[in-house]
């Protein structure tokens, strides 16, 4: 494991459950799968303790747990989900996809949703009450969470680690088929028929643990109060979780649709956002899903936003331009759009493999204008067009020195942005008889990336303590139940220090936010 994001793993644990709970967590990232005496042994904490923060943590749905049968007992073993940690820096970027989504009332119930970790209807309710907001109003919004899928039922299944889960599922079979041994082959074979068997097991309705009440009156579905309690039904023994899988197809979406806006106008981005959303619901994973479904040309005009007109010159105001779009995003070099079929007016679907390529590219192409300057931007992008070339070829490209060229190539080499591959003319490898050519890679850049920017999170934690021990006084004293009733108050100097606590601390907490949102950009796009 990464030394940067187990250091950045301790922050968050440290800074969400704090430090009876970071230790307990810690202990589980350091030694991997473990039992309970274990970690009485290596902690030095009580066993009540021990216990609680492993509940908290599962109930957080960052450890996972399986019970294994050794001999004549049953041992439960412990496991930390490092990656579960670390997503929860980018909870500021869900919350603002569901407000966006779903309105303020459902960002409301999600945010308990992201407290409690898991919770049923009626706490989400409870929590969630405020002047102004009736239980019909928290209800359409609970409704609207999970219609969309961003939260979803628990089930026993998810307390249980991957791995465990393979691994019960592969000894199930194997004592099916006679609990002999299977040789490399068949254990081979056997994973790959549980693979599909599990992508074709895939329910929607197991997403979001909603069910769909049988309505066989017509006056009833007229009912627009009927139906709407018809949607959802609200089990109190149900628990519901994050579904951070989905959360992050909707920023995926949103953020193709951007590009499209970037890259023509506004016009091209809606017509982006539609054909992405039309599909949506089939979407499973961003890593998985390589297009989005077919939609055809007519279904896409009814789809689109009025509000939002499709101007194309030579065409009448009132007639649509979505086939003009199509074909322009079809025909544009970045190849967004491609046309799959001739049926329905044309059938269109959005390239999500070039679209993730495309996003995290122009993060890189931004990072290496704010580090190197628009000489490096410009030899980055040639390099990334015309793939591999020598030093004298970018220099001339580029129509920049040979010295400045070799400068910015160095240094983007440095900090993972430009890579060198030598091509040697003998078998010796001699330097003076080999060509070396620079070129970009952007999955190797990807990698590099991410590590370097968890590295800049654990740096950014750390700066932001520092901030606070520093004034851990002031701080103490503006809780005083004097500041707080206002009997007492601070003077200048106080005030000047505490309104420069909260700039430098919205500062690193912004800055924070936006180094989480390009990890997910790197990680999950």
């Amino acid at each position: 494991m990464p030394g940067v994001r187990l250091r950045l793993a301790k922050a968050i644990l440290l800074e969400h459950f704090g430090p009876v709970v970071q230790q307990v967590g810690v202990a589980l990232l350091e030694r991997g799968r473990t039992t309970l005496t274990v970690l009485f042994r290596r902690l030095e904490l009580s066993q009540k303790q021990v216990r609680e923060s492993l509940f908290t943590l599962i109930q957080h749905n960052v450890v996972t747990y399986a019970e294994t049968a050794e001999g004549s007992r049953m041992v439960v073993y412990y496991q930390a989900d490092i990656d579960a940690i670390l997503v929860r820096d980018r909870f500021p970027l869900y919350m603002r996809a569901v407000r966006e989504r779903c309105g303020d009332d459902s960002e409301k119930m999600f945010v308990q949703v992201l407290r409690h970790g898991r919770a049923n209807y009626d706490l989400l309710v409870e929590q969630s009450r405020e002047p102004g907001i009736t239980r019909d109003q928290l209800s359409e919004a609970f409704s609207t969470l999970i219609d969309s899928r961003i939260i979803r039922e628990c089930h026993a299944q998810d307390s249980i680690s991957t791995e465990d889960r393979m691994m019960g599922e592969e000894a199930a079979e194997v004592a099916r088929r006679g609990g002999l041994p299977l040789t490399a082959t068949e254990m081979t074979k056997l994973r790959r028929e549980l693979a599909l068997r599990r992508e074709v097991s895939y329910d929607e309705s197991a997403e979001t643990g909603a069910k769909r009440k049988v309505v066989l009156d017509l006056e009833e579905v007229q009912n627009k109060k009927f139906a709407a309690e018809a949607n959802t039904t609200a089990d109190p023994t149900k628990f519901y979780r994050a579904n951070f899988d989905r959360l992050h197809i909707l920023l995926r979406n949103a953020a193709v649709a951007r590009v499209a806006e970037q890259r023509m106008n506004l016009g091209s981005g809606e017509v982006v956002r539609k054909l992405l959303s039309a599909s949506e619901h089939k979407m499973k994973h961003c890593k998985t899903d390589w297009k989005s479904d077919p939609v055809s040309q007519i279904m896409l005009s009814s789809l689109l936003d009025p509000n939002i007109p499709l101007h194309v010159d030579g065409r009448p105001a009132g007639s649509s331009g979505t086939l003009d779009y199509l074909e322009a995003l079809t025909q544009d070099d970045m190849h967004l759009v491609t046309k799959e079929s001739e049926a329905g007016g044309g059938q269109f679907s959005v390239n999500l493999q070039t679209a993730g390529i495309e996003l995290k590219g122009r993060m890189m192409e931004s990072i290496v204008q704010e580090k190197f300057g628009d000489t490096a931007r410009r030899i980055w992008r040639i390099l990334l067009l015309m793939q591999k070339l020598n030093e004298t070829q970018v220099a001339k490209l580029a129509l920049c020195p040979l010295k400045t060229a070799r400068h910015c190539l160095y240094a983007m080499m440095n900090a993972g942005l430009a890579f060198i591959q030598d091509v040697p003319k003998t078998l010796d490898h001699s330097a003076a008889r080999t060509f070396f050519l620079w070129y970009v890679s952007i999955p190797k850049s990807t990698t590099q990336l991410a590590q370097s920017a968890y590295s800049t999170l654990g740096n950014l934690k750390q700066r932001r303590a520092t901030e606070i021990d520093a004034r851990a006084r002031l701080i103490e004293k503006m809780g005083r139940s004097d500041i707080v009733d206002g009997s007492a108050q601070l003077n200048d100097a106080e005030l000047l220090a505490v309104d420069n606590l909260n700039r430098v601390v919205a500062t690193l907490v912004g800055s924070e936010v936006r180094v989480a949102e390009m990890v997910m950009t790197l990680e999950e796009f």
